[in-house]
């Protein structure tokens, strides 16, 4: 039912601090205007566009645009490459959460699981561009987050290291991140592109929603990829939706999200090309 697509939009804004787009402060240049110019059709920061030659820029030529992926709208997200960016305890991220400080993750061999489902880096990578894709199908409610890490070899590798442990851990089966409480965490069949990857699936929840999200991290070269697909499960719009059917009501119009999200093939394809053209 249509009443349902506002409820799913109250959902989103429920569960949006445990979304990748982080508006993130702590280091004294976040939230400012020269992130924000570039937000719009996946475009370059000013930050990029001052400095071609840093590790930002490099990300932002190979990061994803509008007309990339056919079908998917593309947005920048802000904060853009700032390495290591995390908000303050206790202060609001008003579009995301930040990277967890140190301590917060329990138990703290989780911390990898918890720190790709944030658009601010790893404190080890040197720089990372975000971006937010959306199906123009308007039956596809699945949310797509991609975000570019730049890493030294060494140091990339071992974060797919620990991050293949930690979704293979029974410890992390279920963990905490700050007040947030994730469940359900499952190794997922990786990807075949790059050189590795590695991906999983975890929930929580908001109230009476569902917060759902598939995890795909790959890595090329000194490069990690993190695609992180969300969609909220509502149990009302499901039943109205049920209900619709029965009633011969047809499927467009029916708006609950009943399955877990996925990491559209056509996406980690794009990006992988993008990433190779600019190496």
């Amino acid at each position: 039912m249509k009443s349902a697509v506002s409820r799913g939009v109250v959902a989103v804004s429920t569960v949006a601090v445990l979304g990748l787009t982080a508006a993130c402060s702590g280091s004294g240049d976040g939230g400012g205007k020269g992130d924000s110019d570039g937000a719009a059709g996946g475009k370059p920061s000013q930050s990029a566009q001052a400095d071609p030659s840093s590790a930002t820029a490099k990300l932002e030529k190979a990061a994803l645009a509008s007309g990339d992926v056919k079908k998917y709208k593309v947005e920048a997200v802000k904060e853009s490459g700032k390495p290591g960016a995390r908000a303050s305890e206790g202060s609001a991220a008003p579009e995301g959460k930040a990277t967890p400080p140190a301590g917060r993750v329990n138990p703290a061999e989780c911390r990898p699981l918890s720190e790709m489902l944030t658009a601010a880096a790893p404190p080890k990578s040197k720089a990372h561009v975000s971006r937010t894709l959306s199906s123009t199908d308007t039956a596809d409610t699945t949310t797509t987050e991609v975000v570019l890490l730049a890493y030294g070899r060494a140091d990339a590798e071992k974060a797919m290291d620990t991050l293949r442990t930690a979704t293979k851990s029974k410890k992390c089966a279920m963990f905490r991140d700050g007040g947030h409480r994730y469940f359900g965490v499952r190794p997922q069949p990786g990807p075949v592109g790059g050189d590795e990857a590695v991906s999983y699936k975890l929930a929580s929840r908001a109230g009476e929603f569902l917060d759902r999200d598939r995890v795909t991290v790959v890595r090329s070269g000194s490069t990690l990829i993190a695609f992180r697909a969300s969609n909220v499960f509502d149990p009302e719009s499901v039943k109205s939706d049920e209900e619709g059917e029965a009633a011969g009501m047809p499927e467009k119009f029916r708006d609950g999200a009943t399955g877990d999200p996925k990491v559209a093939d056509a996406i980690i394809d794009a990006q992988l090309a993008k990433l190779a053209k600019v190496k």
